[in-house]
C-alpha cells in the first residue's frame, strides 16, 4: 500500500518565497505525494513560478488559478481537489524538514483514522539554520485532541498549521475552513479537527518552519476587523467544544481564551472587551483566574486584572 499525501499550499503574493517552499514540498523523502497549489489571485508574478514548476513536475502537481477570495477559500478548493489519504497544509513562505511527512506517516499507518500527527515549528526569517524555538508544552503526545486542545487553552500556546499531518478522513468530519473567518482560519479550523481526534502523536525528528516575515501586516491584523474576527472564532470554540463536552474544565479553558484576547487588545476597541467580558461572565467560572508571565500574573492577585492591564499600558 502506497497511500498518497495530499501537499495543499494556497498562494496569494508570494513570489519572493514560493520557490523555496515548493522546493521543500517537493525534496520529501515520502515519495507518494502530490501538491494542490491555488492561486488566490496574485499580482506579483506568483503565478507564473506556479506554472513553470507545473511544466517541469506534471504528475506531482495540480495547479489551479481563482480570482481572489482568501486563504480559507483557496485552502477549501485545495482540500476539495486532493486525492490524497492524508491532508498536509503548507503556507506558502514557509518550509518543512525533508523527512517530515515520513516520519509521521511512519506514525500513523497502524493507528485509526481519527489520530494525527504533529511535530514541532520554529520561527525564522531568512535562514532556517537561523531559528527561534518556541517552549511549548503542545510539542508532545496527548491521549485525546480535547487534551491537547485544553493544553493549549490554558496556557495560550499554539501550533502552525503545517506541524500537523492529518487523515483525509478527520478533514472531512470537522469541514472545510471557515470561510467567514479573516484571522485564526487555521486555528479554527484544527479546533474542529482535535475535537474529533482520539489521539496526538508527537514527532520527535521533524519541524516545520514558520517564516516571519519583516513586512508583516501587523496592524492589519490588530485592526477592529480582524480583533472582531479572532473574538469570533473564540466563540466558536465554545459552541463546538461545549457541544462535545460541557464541563467545568472546559469552560474555564475558555475563559483564559477570552481574557487572553482582552490582555492582547486592551486599551483598544472597548465594544470588543465588553463582549469578552459578557461572554466570560456567561461560562460560569468564578474562581480566579491568572493569564500572563509572573509579574503580570502578581500584579493582578494584587490589583485585578484591568487595573493590571491598565498599569501595564502606562508603563509600556
Amino acid at each position: 500500500m502506497n497511500p498518497l499525501v495530499s501537499i495543499i499550499i494556497p498562494v496569494f503574493n508570494k513570489a519572493a518565497y514560493i520557490r523555496q517552499t515548493l522546493d521543500s514540498a517537493l525534496g520529501q523523502t515520502y515519495p507518494h505525494i502530490e501538491l494542490i497549489l491555488v492561486n488566490d489571485g496574485s499580482t506579483d508574478g506568483s503565478l507564473a513560478i506556479l506554472e513553470e514548476y507545473k511544466d517541469r513536475f506534471p504528475d506531482k502537481i495540480v495547479l489551479l488559478d481563482q480570482a481572489n477570495g482568501g486563504v480559507s477559500k483557496a485552502t477549501n478548493v485545495g482540500i476539495q481537489a486532493s486525492r490524497g489519504d492524508y491532508i498536509q497544509f503548507l503556507d506558502a513562505d514557509d518550509l518543512l524538514t525533508p523527512n517530515k511527512i515520513e516520519n509521521q506517516f511512519k506514525l500513523l499507518q497502524n493507528q485509526a483514522k481519527d489520530v494525527v500527527a504533529s511535530c514541532e515549528w520554529v520561527n525564522f526569517r531568512h535562514d532556517i539554520s537561523n531559528c527561534t524555538q518556541v517552549p511549548y508544552g503542545v510539542f508532545g503526545n496527548f491521549e485525546s485532541g480535547l487534551d491537547w486542545l485544553l493544553h493549549s487553552w490554558n496556557n495560550q500556546e499554539m501550533m502552525a498549521d503545517s506541524s500537523w499531518l492529518t487523515p483525509k478522513e478527520l478533514v472531512e468530519r470537522a469541514g472545510l475552513w471557515n470561510e467567514t473567518l479573516s484571522i485564526n482560519q487555521d486555528g479554527e479550523f484544527f479546533m474542529r479537527v482535535l475535537l474529533r481526534c482520539s489521539k496526538v502523536i508527537y514527532d520527535t525528528e521533524s519541524k516545520a518552519y514558520y517564516r516571519v516575515l519583516e513586512e508583516g501586516s501587523v496592524s492589519k491584523q490588530k485592526s477592529h476587523d480582524a480583533a472582531e474576527s479572532l473574538l469570533s472564532s473564540f466563540v466558536i470554540y465554545q459552541k463546538e467544544a461545549l457541544v462535545m463536552e460541557d464541563s467545568r474544565m472546559i469552560r474555564a479553558a475558555l475563559k483564559r481564551v477570552y481574557m487572553k484576547f482582552i490582555y492582547d487588545i486592551y486599551p483598544l476597541y472597548p465594544d470588543l472587551i465588553k463582549n469578552a467580558n459578557d461572554l466570560i461572565s456567561k461560562l460560569g467560572i468564578s474562581e480566579k483566574t491568572f493569564i500572563g508571565g509572573p509579574k503580570f500574573q502578581q500584579l493582578s492577585k494584587v490589583m485585578g486584572f484591568e487595573n493590571a492591564l491598565r498599569l501595564k499600558r502606562l508603563l509600556q
